[in-house]
C-alpha cells in the first residue's frame, strides 16, 4: 500500500483602500506559503499580532541617503502627534506602515485623509508619498479602532 501525500498551499488575499488626497500608496506583503507535504496535517493558520512589536518592519529597503525620519510610533487605536516645522517646507513627505485588526487604519490632517489602508493579519506593508500640497497642516492623526494594532515611520526625502 502506498502513502498518501497531502500538498497543502495557502494564498493571501490583501485589500487596500484607496487613498485620498493625492497620496500614492503601495503594498507589499509576504509571499505566500510554499506548498508542504505531509501525512494529512493541515498548518495552522496566521495568527494575527495583537502586539505591535509582532508587527513585520514597515521600512523594508534603506531610506535615500540623507533621509530624515520624523517619527516613529507604534501603538493601538488612534494616537495624534506632530510634524516638526521643516516637514511644512519639504516637496513631500514618505509614510510607511502595518498594521493588524479588523478595521481600516487612516492617517489624517485637519479632517482629510492623508493616506489609509484595510489591516487584516498584519504581514501587509503600506506605503504612501504625501506631496507638499498636503502638508498644511503638521498636527497629524492616526485614526483606528482601539482593536487595532500599528506600526509606523514618517520621513523626508533629502532635498535637493
Amino acid at each position: 500500500m502506498k502513502p498518501s501525500l497531502l500538498a497543502v498551499g495557502l494564498s493571501a488575499l490583501v485589500l487596500v483602500s484607496a487613498c485620498s488626497g493625492g497620496a500614492t500608496a503601495t503594498h507589499a506583503t509576504t509571499p505566500p506559503a510554499k506548498a508542504m507535504t505531509g501525512t494529512g496535517t493541515i498548518p495552522s493558520p496566521v495568527q494575527t499580532p495583537t502586539k505591535p512589536d509582532r508587527l513585520p518592519n514597515p521600512v523594508q529597503s534603506p531610506l535615500p541617503v540623507g533621509s530624515k525620519t520624523l517619527y516613529t510610533g507604534s501603538g493601538h487605536g488612534a494616537r495624534g502627534f506632530t510634524l516638526p516645522a521643516s516637514a511644512g517646507k519639504a516637496s513631500s513627505i514618505t509614510v510607511m506602515w502595518t498594521c493588524a485588526g479588523p478595521s481600516k487604519f487612516n492617517i489624517t490632517a485637519a479632517g482629510h485623509t492623508l493616506a489609509g489602508s484595510q489591516c487584516g493579519d498584519g504581514t501587509g506593508v503600506f506605503g504612501a508619498k504625501i506631496p507638499h500640497a498636503n502638508i498644511h497642516e503638521l498636527v497629524w492623526k492616526f485614526s483606528a479602532d482601539n482593536s487595532v494594532v500599528w506600526r509606523i515611520v514618517v520621513t523626508q526625502p533629502p532635498e535637493n
